[in-house]
């Protein structure tokens, strides 16, 4: 197996080399694909200076004292975006999370950072958990991982979907915050009542540096004490949340599974509707209007509903068959109307759960070409992020494409996606790993 070099100094050596130096870096004899259009630059150039793209060209590139890397006929592309991901959720089985300390949360985040790394995702747009810290320690090179847009704690309404208190917690307002539960003391998730509270509770998100708001309009399959079927949230609650979040120029998303969740997001001004497997028509043409981003995931709720590793109780295993039951519906929907589709996985667990999370390439698969995968995956997912305006906390450059002005996060891979997506399923086939104009990751011969 080609080698990932995770040792810190290793890491911090890398970085500093390629900082201490001025000298721009130029690929060449690279096949660039060109995520905006979908289309390939065969036999192309890339000039990077900095930490940004400077050129693309299907001519020589001509820079003096640039470091020369020969692609050798590979696919470069950008560095892939997790639509959906979880950095701290990272414990095996999940629900030690409720009783972990912080600091093993952490240790276990670092880990799974680095994994996406190692896989080729150079950006993470977290949705749901207490992420600031891995992100500064990242930002800060204390080790290695991809940026993080963090949403902080999902918030939601007492006995909903992010409500993962135990039998014997105390609830934050009755009995007070210190008895509320790991996941609400440790801010994973938070507990709102009330448009005053929920007002309260994103304001709190985003002082700590969220990039954007997660709020839970319905029911979900990971959470014990909700129906799947039981809207969450009034009205006036999801509008308070959106006005909120506008406020500072950034969007709200919504964990929404049902129909009624979702037609409630829209009426609220939600931006991204997350999960949404259980769809009306009527409801798809509506956000399709709306222009609203649209997350599901393939691979969670179309596997073996049985053998899922994610949902193993009774009580889980029951609501994920009601959504695997829609979610093909809700794929073939999706795409008849061409709604903006996100690429993300929700991936949660340890790292046996976690290595299957490429899966979702190969479950996508059957309604989308690679192409298409490809898109969702680098300039749709790309788009979201910058929809975190005055909170974005990468504002100097774009993501997701490799265009002049855009942020140096590339990735060379072994072979053409575009033809088979799957490919991209093994690490051995990410060749390098360059984010911010430092390569950490070159195993080119």
């Amino acid at each position: 197996m080609k080698a990932f070099l995770f040792a810190a100094t290793a890491l911090l050596c890398t970085a500093a080399s390629a900082q201490d130096t001025d000298a721009p870096i130029l690929f060449t004899n690279v096949n660039v694909f060109a995520s905006s259009s979908g289309q390939i630059i065969e036999g192309g150039e890339v000039l990077v200076r900095g930490n940004m793209v400077s050129e693309v060209s299907e001519t020589p590139i001509a820079v003096d004292g640039a470091e020369v890397i020969d692609g050798g006929g590979r696919t470069l592309m950008p560095g892939m975006i997790e639509g959906h991901g979880h950095v701290m959720l990272a414990s095996e089985p999940a629900t030690m999370l409720l009783t972990q300390d912080a600091f093993e949360q952490g240790a276990r985040a670092a880990a799974r950072a680095q994994a996406y790394f190692e896989a080729g995702f150079t950006t993470v747009r977290d949705m749901g958990g207490n992420c600031f810290g891995i992100k500064k320690a990242i930002d800060a090179g204390v080790t290695m991982g991809p940026r993080i847009y963090c949403g902080g704690a999902s918030i939601g309404q007492t006995s909903g979907h992010g409500d993962f208190r135990m039998p014997t917690d105390g609830h934050p307002r009755f009995d007070g915050p210190e008895f509320s539960g790991n996941a609400n003391r440790q801010r994973h998730t938070l507990i709102a009542d009330g448009v005053d509270d929920v007002r309260a509770a994103v304001r709190e998100m985003l002082f700590r540096g969220a990039s954007h708001i997660k709020i839970h309009a319905g029911g979900g399959v990971t959470s014990f004490t909700d129906p799947l079927q039981a809207a969450q949230y009034t009205p006036g609650e999801m509008k308070a949340a959106v006005e909120e979040a506008e406020r500072y120029g950034t969007y709200v998303a919504t964990h929404a599974q049902l129909n009624n969740s979702v037609w409630a997001s829209l009426d609220a001004g939600v931006k991204s509707i997350e999960h949404g497997l259980v769809l009306e028509e009527d409801t798809v043409i509506r956000m399709a209007e709306l222009d609203v981003f649209y997350s599901p995931q393939a691979y969670l709720p179309l596997q073996d509903v049985s053998g899922n590793p994610q949902f193993q109780a009774p009580i889980q295993q029951g609501k994920l068959a009601l959504v695997s039951e829609g979610a093909r519906t809700a794929f073939e929907l999706a795409k008849k109307h061409n709604l903006k589709m996100l690429w993300g996985t929700d991936v949660f667990g340890g790292a046996s759960i976690f290595a299957q999370f490429r899966q979702e390439f190969a479950f996508r698969d059957m309604f989308f070409t690679p192409t298409e995968q490809l898109i969702q995956i680098s300039a749709n997912n790309g788009a979201v992020l910058a929809l975190s305006g005055l909170k974005n906390p990468y504002p100097d450059g774009a993501l997701g494409v490799i265009a002049s002005g855009a942020y140096a996060d590339i990735i060379l891979v072994d072979g053409d996606p575009t033809q088979d997506i799957r490919i991209l399923m093994e690490t051995d086939n990410i060749d390098l790993v360059m984010k911010n104009g430092v390569v950490y990751k070159n195993t080119l011969d």
